[in-house]
């Protein structure tokens, strides 16, 4: 990564654009029937300018439930979550420029079957930023105490809260920033989409603490829930379910 990025939100009339854009739905509405995309990634692509590098931060499709203290790192996808990966990706056609995914199962076959469903050239690029041990961690030793004390639940509570992060990780909004920062920095600005494919607990931490917590419904992701990040001239936007906030950056 070349650069730090700086940021907060500015609250704006561009809520309310948001909302009229994504056709009502209301904040943090993400319903849609069991095992299908959410309607809010629908919304967000449908409405994504055509002419500007585009972020997608994407958890990935579809696995198993995972049983009891299993963190989850050898799970692929099921049959359901093969075909909603290739549906994503048939609907990325003509737009998808590049893919980075988490170096964990799940995320690769995401990742490639949605880049295979696009007709895209290149390959998946395998990303740590997204995974193992992903933005957020700085001591994979201690982030793993983490998860055998706290569980998903109680990290998610701690870091999409914002604060000083737990023991083996960034402060959250300083983990958001320098993700923020490389997918920025690696779509370089080249209009289109710019996919990331990534976990529930980092898209949540990562969502909260750029777009703001959700407004109703599960603070937790759906498989190929996504959050999107764009420049216009009007600035950085950051958007997720049925809000959007415009970021004020600073580059040092």
């Amino acid at each position: 990564m070349t650069a730090k990025t700086g940021f907060h939100r500015r609250a704006s009339g561009v809520d309310r654009r948001a909302a009229q854009e994504v056709h009502g739905i209301a904040a943090g509405d993400t319903t849609a029937p069991e095992g299908a995309i959410p309607r809010s990634t629908w919304r967000w692509l449908r409405t994504l300018p055509a002419d500007r590098a585009v972020c997608v931060l994407l958890r990935h499709s579809v696995r198993d439930e995972l049983a009891p203290g299993d963190i989850g790192y050898a799970h692929p996808l099921n049959a359901l979550g093969e075909e909603l990966a290739r549906r994503f990706g048939a609907a990325l056609r003509g737009r998808l420029r590049t893919v980075h995914s988490s170096p964990l199962q799940r995320c690769q076959e995401t990742a490639e079957l949605l880049r295979a469903a696009a007709g895209a050239e290149g390959t998946v690029v395998e990303d740590r930023f997204l995974g193992d041990p992903g933005a957020y961690v700085v001591d994979a030793a201690l982030a793993r105490h983490n998860w055998e004390t706290l569980g998903s639940a109680g990290i998610m509570a701690r870091m999409a809260a914002g604060g000083p992060g737990l023991p083996g990780t960034r402060a959250p909004d300083d983990g958001a920033r320098i993700l923020l920062a490389h997918m920025l920095d690696t779509a370089a600005e080249v209009p289109g989409v710019h996919v990331f494919v990534t976990h529930d607990i980092l898209l949540a931490i990562t969502a909260a603490r750029l777009v703001g917590p959700p407004r109703g419904g599960s603070r937790w992701p759906r498989y190929l829930e996504a959050a999107f990040f764009w420049r216009d001239a009007d600035g950085l936007h950051a958007a997720y379910r049925g809000r959007r906030r415009i970021l004020q950056v600073e580059r040092m």
